[in-house]
């Protein structure tokens, strides 16, 4: 019997990066930009080759460090959570708003903040899944370490590879997690300021 083993279909971790990284290619009314390579710089190779150079210089995360940024992170990532619902409750406002006055210059505002939104939501979504992600990563070199206190077995060559890996990888998905936070930190600036000019 030829069994097809699929993912879950409650959990979307694909749907969020491919909807996140595809927002992060349009602009705040939903069109496309033309610039790709812009954001392949910013996001994959920016975060590569900082990643490379910080552990290369001999930068390493130990159980200590990683405790910090694990505390750090957990709250940053409850901190998307809320902002999630905010986003969502500020949608439904102006949609009453949009009820309330049906002129074009309120529904081309609706409508923008409609593609604004859900931009928004995939992007915190997304940096909530690299915040989780990096939390695991954190909870792996305490195993690095615990690993280095075993005399019984000689394991110096493969603790020597594993931890430059991890750290390499702990480190580039950190700088995608700051790259993250600046993206979403500049979409609710533009979203405070047009709410601004809105009012006015």
């Amino acid at each position: 019997m030829d069994i097809h083993l699929k993912m879950w279909n409650k959990i979307k971790i694909g749907e969020i990066r491919r909807d996140a990284l595809d927002s992060m290619l349009k602009d705040y009314n939903g069109r496309r930009v033309k610039d790709r390579w812009i954001f392949i710089t910013y996001y994959y190779n920016i975060p590569a080759i900082v990643a490379l150079t910080v552990v290369l210089l001999g930068a390493s995360i130990t159980s200590e460090i990683s405790n910090y940024f694990i505390t750090g992170i957990s709250i940053f990532a409850g901190l998307f959570f809320n902002l999630l619902l905010v986003v969502a409750d500020k949608m439904n406002v102006k949609k009453r708003i949009l009820d309330l006055d049906s002129n074009e210059e309120t529904k081309n505002y609706v409508i923008r903040y409609k593609h604004f939104s859900e931009q928004l939501i995939s992007q915190i979504s997304y940096a909530i899944v690299i915040s989780l992600v990096l939390i695991i990563l954190m909870f792996l070199t305490h195993f690095g370490t615990w690993l280095s206190t075993i005399d019984a077995i000689d394991l110096t060559n493969f603790i020597s590879f594993y931890i430059p890996i991890l750290d390499t990888v702990i480190f580039y998905f950190g700088v995608k997690f700051i790259i993250m936070l600046f993206v979403i930190l500049s979409s609710m600036y533009v979203m405070l300021l047009d709410d601004l000019k809105i009012k006015k």
